[in-house]
């Protein structure tokens, strides 16, 4: 049994330490990666907002760091711009508790309603995502970009927060 996650929010001065971990955690060759200068401009945007999942470290007493999530809010609207957890570390529920934190946050900011955007070939994110409420309501053509100049589409999901 993994020992529980704490989940806190960070400002920007954890952008380098948000860039690795985004980096690590789309494993997949080619997959665009976000720079730190692209999380501080997130976090320079009004209403936005990022969480740290860390766990206990094994070499020591200080937590580690396993994943993050990346919001806004914007009036009545939220939406989770980017989330990642360590290969190591899927499966144990960090994603979906960084998504209902952020949720919670996002209500505390007032919005009503929350959209994202996951990958049409990543089912395993479509699954997590569906098992919260989201449903599909579109789609944007080539949205990602893959190794090789390959383009894959985005399905965009929203859940009702109310």
């Amino acid at each position: 049994m993994r020992a529980p996650i704490a989940i806190a929010p960070v400002d920007a001065a954890a952008v380098e330490l948000l860039a690795s971990l985004h980096a690590a955690s789309f494993c997949r060759p080619g997959d665009e990666r976000w720079s730190a200068q692209a999380f501080a401009d997130v976090l320079g945007m009004p209403g936005a907002f990022c969480l740290l999942a860390t766990a206990p470290g094994r070499e020591g007493p200080e937590p580690e760091p396993i994943g993050f999530c990346a919001c806004r809010v914007a009036g009545p609207e939220s939406e989770l711009l980017s989330l990642g957890v360590l290969p190591t570390q899927r499966r144990a529920g960090t994603a979906r508790q960084l998504i209902l934190r952020s949720m919670g946050r996002c209500v505390e900011g007032g919005a009503r309603e929350m959209y994202l955007e996951v990958a049409e070939d990543n089912p395993t994110a479509q699954m997590l995502y569906r098992s919260l409420g989201f449903f599909q309501v579109g789609r944007r053509k080539g949205y990602y970009l893959r190794l090789d100049s390959v383009k894959v589409d985005a399905l965009t999901m929203r859940r009702d927060l109310r």
